[in-house]
């Protein structure tokens, strides 16, 4: 079995110790092909636990050969139906053509009884992966830590004078943690204190440990770890610097990957709308998610300002829902004009799936509908198309004001999203040697991301004309938190001290 270390533990298939052979049942006799009779299935570990989903693998195997053979001895019985009861031109099995009378009852009976032997084992097999069902939804919320629960956690603050508990995921993700423990006495045997033999020392442990788990694939030339990182990215050489409980991304040759993988994207948020003293004023609502919407382009119309066909609702059930600019960027469902999506742009953690409607219960059916949210099309006349939306695109918005915590201003605009308009300017972008991307309407700004900075911005709308209309001098300060994307002056020194360079 290509063991390499010493088998410790025997499992049954729902997971039970196995103290003695001789407990180990004979497998189902339609099952048996050889003179000898044979015992199973059982599992075989080296310490770790039991694994249910290898039992559910082994049991998906034979229902599926289960019924494959139920299904020809079904037909075989109907063929000796057919030659019992004279009907000698249905029959496609040549073999019973030459059977006597007696024969073709012996032959019947021999096959109803292999068919009930099937059902029986169907129904017993599928007995056993109900059983299953509760280890297999703890083992998918564990992960591959669920075979290593039997080892008791370690406190976080606890001295480790022998030994080391690491929490190692795979380079560029931060889900799918095990947790690997490594002695001290094994890290140092015969190392003589010299990092770089610990060093490999330690990739090889890890390396055995994470064998064990299929959710550790190695990509690169290297099938051994060859490179550890910390949460900085900072690569790690001397195991002796590890401490306990600390998380490390395993790398099998590549450079570090950082598992926060931003990238901007569409939001889309349902609104509604209502009349307030002859004003109209635009709310953020709930989705209903057993509506059922269809995505692209050529079910949604992309709007200028709010439609205007909209039918308002009551304005005291939606006074304490969050207002929304109604110069926003909005599409309309064609199919229901009472369906109704702002759209803004925002940072958004890489999606490596599509996702599936049934994980967002609530808000979230737009991400099903526009899984392209995050990616875009350039043209060559410099615009930046959403891939979900073609008919929307960034643009410059209104001016705005930026102070750090440590005091320092900066003025830029805001990154929005409008209806594609191939006159505007203000659609129109550039892009730089050095990476940088700006508005051509004002060349002297580039779009800069300000990561997590906690900023406290100042809206300033000031004479400045844009093509939806103009500015007027005023002043409205907002406490922000969240990562905002803003286009600031291109003077290098400040840009690279406070802002990242991103699209």
């Amino acid at each position: 079995m290509n063991l390499t270390s010493p088998a410790k533990h025997l499992y049954n298939i729902h997971g039970a110790k196995i103290e003695d052979l001789i407990s180990v049942p004979l497998l189902d006799k339609c099952l048996q092909n050889s003179i000898t009779p044979l015992r199973g299935p059982v599992w075989v570990s080296k310490g770790e636990g039991f694994s249910p989903s290898g039992a559910k693998m082994y049991i998906h195997g034979v229902l599926l050969a289960l019924h494959q053979r139920l299904k020809s001895a079904k037909n075989y019985c109907k063929q000796m139906d057919f030659a019992i009861d004279g009907q000698r031109g249905e029959i496609t099995e040549k073999g019973i053509l030459s059977m006597t009378t007696e024969e073709l009852y012996l032959e019947q009976e021999k096959v109803n009884k292999l068919i009930e032997e099937l059902q029986v084992a169907i129904k017993s097999y599928k007995g056993h992966l109900s059983k299953l069902a509760p280890q297999l939804q703890a083992e998918q919320e564990q992960c591959a830590s669920y075979v290593y629960q039997h080892i008791k956690r370690l406190p976080a603050n606890m001295v480790l004078p022998q030994g080391l508990q690491l929490k190692v995921y795979e380079n560029g993700k931060d889900t799918g943690e095990i947790l690997v423990y490594i002695t001290k006495k094994e890290m140092e045997n015969n190392c003589r204190n010299q990092p770089s033999v610990m060093m490999e020392r330690l990739l090889h442990m890890i390396h055995e440990k994470l064998q064990y788990s299929a959710d550790f694939k190695p990509t690169g030339l290297n099938l051994i770890p060859a490179r550890l990182f910390d949460e900085k990215g900072q690569e790690i050489k001397n195991p002796l610097l590890l401490k306990n409980e600390q998380k490390i991304w395993v790398s099998y040759g590549k450079d570090y990957r950082s598992p926060l993988n931003r990238v901007l994207s569409l939001t889309f948020d349902r609104v509604t709308a209502a009349e307030k003293d002859g004003i109209t004023v635009i709310y953020k609502t709930l989705l209903d998610p057993n509506v059922d919407l269809l995505p692209g382009c050529d079910n949604w119309e992309a709007c200028t300002e709010f439609p205007d066909n909209f039918q308002c609702t009551n304005h005291q059930t939606l006074q304490n829902l969050e207002k929304v600019d109604m110069d926003s960027h909005f599409i309309q469902y064609k199919a229901d004009p009472q369906i109704v999506f702002h759209v803004s742009v925002a940072m958004d953690k890489m999606r490596k799936a599509l996702p599936r409607r049934m994980d967002y219960p609530d808000l979230k059916v737009p991400s099903t509908l526009w899984p392209l949210a995050n990616m875009w099309l350039i043209t060559k006349a410099g615009m930046i198309l959403s891939r979900a939306m073609v008919q929307s695109c960034l643009a410059i918005g209104h001016p705005i004001r930026v102070e750090t915590d440590d005091g320092t201003s900066l003025e830029g605009y805001k990154l929005t999203v409008q209806k594609r308009d191939k006159s505007s300017i203000y659609q129109h972008w550039g892009f730089g040697n050095d990476g940088s991307i700006y508005c051509k309407a004002y060349p002297e700004f580039v779009l800069t991301y300000l990561e997590e900075l906690n900023v406290r911005e100042e809206v300033t709308q000031m004479e400045h004309h844009i093509h939806h209309g103009a500015w007027s001098t005023a002043h409205q300060e907002i406490e922000s938190s969240s990562a905002e994307e803003v286009t600031v002056p291109s003077q290098r020194q400040v840009r690279d001290s406070l802002f990242k360079n991103t699209f």
